[in-house]
């Protein structure tokens, strides 16, 4: 991929909102600071996910982070840069992938990202990808304990969230450019545990995941009939966490 990545600073901060929502001021101009590259913090007040579910991340427990392409104005395909990003960082921490944005290990939740485009004060559409990684809690509330797992859970290991968002970007490097799904494909299959899971569907149907089609879109049957599914809001699995 393009390098500088990511164009501006990196950023880290003790406590926020979400790095998320933090961008998103930086971009419109809100907060007078410049437009970061990378935002790491080390507690989100109220971290999100999909659906703008709660992230839970008590203080200095997890990898939040958000990577803001500012060299990709406008992308048509801003998905694919999240699908990069995932890649990379199933690259790194050693887990699987399933569609649009989980990292699992062990058939367990260690992590998720989410891709939004904002706005910048000149009305450019700019990709930003959000990265929550699970580092070291050994327990989770009651609704998230059956499907949520850690690193330090899982290896043994409890790595610094500095290190690892760094690592993650490097990574990023070495993937070729996301201009395409048969571009990206290739990596992302290395790694991806979407296939024969259970989506329901926005229709309130379920179907059985058959693949991922030619624009990153999810592929799925549904009483034997095949349904593509462009849009993650479109489409949840019963281990979402």
């Amino acid at each position: 991929m393009k390098s500088p990545l990511l164009e501006g600073p990196w950023v880290e901060l003790e406590s926020v909102d979400s790095t998320q929502s933090y961008v998103a001021r930086c971009l419109r101009g809100e907060s007078g600071l410049p437009v970061p590259g990378m935002v790491l913090a080390r507690e989100q007040t109220a971290g999100r996910g999909r659906f703008d579910r709660a992230w839970w991340s008590p203080p200095g427990s997890s990898l939040s982070m958000s990577l803001v392409f500012g060299g990709y104005p406008d992308a048509p395909r801003p998905w694919l840069l999240g699908m990069a990003v995932a890649v990379a960082a199933a690259r790194v921490v050693h887990c699987r992938l399933k569609w649009p944005n989980d990292l699992i290990v062990n058939g367990r939740k260690i992590g998720g990202i989410l891709t939004e485009m904002m706005r910048d004060a000149q009305g450019r559409a700019i990709p930003v990808v959000g990265v929550g990684i699970n580092l070291t809690q050994t327990e989770f509330p009651p609704d998230l304990a059956s499907t949520a797992t850690s690193l330090l859970m899982e290896y043994g290991v409890a790595q610094r969230a500095g290190d690892l968002a760094r690592r993650i970007v490097d990574a990023l490097s070495d993937l070729p450019e996301p201009d395409d799904w048969p571009s990206l494909a290739p990596v992302w299959n290395q790694f991806d545990e979407t296939k024969g899971r259970r989506y329901r569907l926005s229709s309130g149907e379920s179907g059985i995941a058959i693949g991922i089609g030619p624009q990153g879109e999810l592929l799925c049957e549904v009483e034997g009939v095949p349904r593509i599914v462009y849009a993650a809001d479109d489409a949840t699995t019963n281990v979402a966490v």
